[in-house]
């Protein structure tokens, strides 16, 4: 049996990796020059590994499967002490660490721990900010959950599916023994490991995939492969975009699932300065300015450069889409300056990181949008000889994050194997 993957991002390189360990031939297809996909190490902005992609480990092992390459591997990490380490601008204007924050305002603290009582549950149609409202979130704590929890999850809340989220909140870093933890070696040391010894065929995008009888897929080039089946894992912004035909087309349910998700406007500038713009302990800003997040992948590491990452999604990022590049970069400086007390504050060099507009992604992450919770089952579950990963496949609670492709690319592999044992 030979099968192709379609993609050699996360969940790609995870569905080769387990079926060539099984024995069974795999060869990989990826469009870019390089492998990872959303997962991009750059290893020349500042010096040492700077994440233009995905760029933290949500959770502790043995819960999370990306520890068990992390720790086979002896990569360092850094934990990311988010009550001690990140500053917010409250509401009211102060400057505060978000222990010091969420201690004087129970109003915030909701909105980080998400411990929301004796509440009715969400309902599939209702969306992120109507469900909150619907509770009794003040004005003042749907944009503490803007800024934060939607900003993090990829989208504006009018285009979250509130019952999708239920299980975040119980999820959130709010909780003691949750965290995030960078590889200071950089994301690349996982995925160049992941991906050794794979049958990996870069610069082939695809552009038609005949399933009657087996698989044959054409690529731009005009390549041909063929294969007995196959695992798509292609971004949910690609498979949205028409780009690639699928003959016989895809099934009712799956174009059901490609309406029920959207692709979130996924977005970073990263900016290097030749002086610390804070304390050197202080590793993260929560700004009430767009945009809203930042974070210094320079804290753990001793002696570096000083670069900050601004992260946005949602309106935020959609807001400085339109202004574009040269203007989104001062723009983002200025809500820098605005927060830290700096106006003269100034950048040597700074990077435009526009997943929206990459064609090979056309966005940075799914949402699931109001009345369709089980859109990301309709995605996942097989047509064969058609099997389905990547993040948009994967369950609510593990969406928009590296272990979660890794788990659908595991999941696709062990269905072709079953499959395959049954016949």
């Amino acid at each position: 049996m030979n099968v192709l993957v379609i993609g050699a991002g996360i969940a790609g390189l995870s569905a080769a990796r387990r079926l060539s360990e099984t024995g069974v031939a795999a060869t990989v297809l990826e469009a870019r020059d390089r492998i990872g996909g959303r997962s991009w190490t750059d290893r020349d902005f500042a010096g040492f590994p700077v994440e233009f992609g995905a760029e933290l480990i949500h959770g502790k092992s043995p819960e999370v499967n990306t520890w068990t390459w992390v720790e086979k591997l002896g990569l360092a990490t850094w934990r990311w002490n988010k009550c001690d380490d990140s500053m917010i601008r409250t509401e009211d204007g102060g400057w505060l660490t978000m222990g010091e924050a969420r201690s004087r305002s129970p109003e915030l603290d909701m909105t980080r721990s998400w411990e929301l009582g004796d509440v009715p549950d969400p309902r599939d149609d209702e969306d992120l900010g109507a469900y909150l409202k619907r509770i009794g979130f003040s004005p003042e704590q749907l944009r503490y959950v803007q800024r934060s929890f939607a900003n993090a999850e990829g989208e504006s809340m009018r285009f979250l599916n509130a019952k999708a989220h239920a299980q975040l909140f119980k999820d959130s870093d709010g909780e003691d023994d949750y965290s995030d933890f960078r590889i200071l070696d950089g994301y690349d040391a996982y995925y160049l490991r992941l991906a050794q010894g794979l049958d990996i065929r870069l610069n082939r995008p695809v552009i038609d995939i005949d399933w009657r009888d087996g698989v044959t897929v054409k690529t731009v080039a005009d390549d041909v492969f063929r294969a007995d089946a196959a695992i798509i894992t292609l971004p949910l912004g690609v498979l949205q975009s028409g780009r690639i035909q699928f003959d016989p087309p895809l099934p009712p349910s799956k174009q059901e699932a490609l309406a029920g998700l959207k692709m979130g406007p996924v977005m970073k500038m990263v900016y290097l300065f030749d002086e610390h713009i804070l304390d050197p302990s202080i590793g993260a800003i929560y700004a009430r300015g767009n945009p809203p997040m930042w974070w210094s992948p320079s804290l753990g590491r001793e002696n570096s450069p000083v670069v900050w990452t601004a992260f946005f999604t949602g309106d935020y990022a959609r807001e400085l889409l339109n202004l574009g590049e040269a203007a989104a970069l001062q723009r983002g400086l200025d809500t820098l300056r605005a927060e830290v007390g700096k106006p003269a504050l100034q950048y040597i060099k700074a990077r435009w990181i526009n997943w929206p507009e990459d064609e090979f992604a056309l966005g940075g992450y799914s949402v699931c949008l109001p009345g369709h919770y089980d859109a990301r089952d309709k995605l996942a579950a097989p047509t064969p000889p058609l099997y389905w990963a990547g993040e948009a496949s994967a369950p609510h609670h593990l969406t928009a994050m590296v272990h979660g492709a890794y788990f659908t690319g595991q999941r696709a592999a062990d269905e072709i194997m079953n499959r395959r044992r049954q016949s």
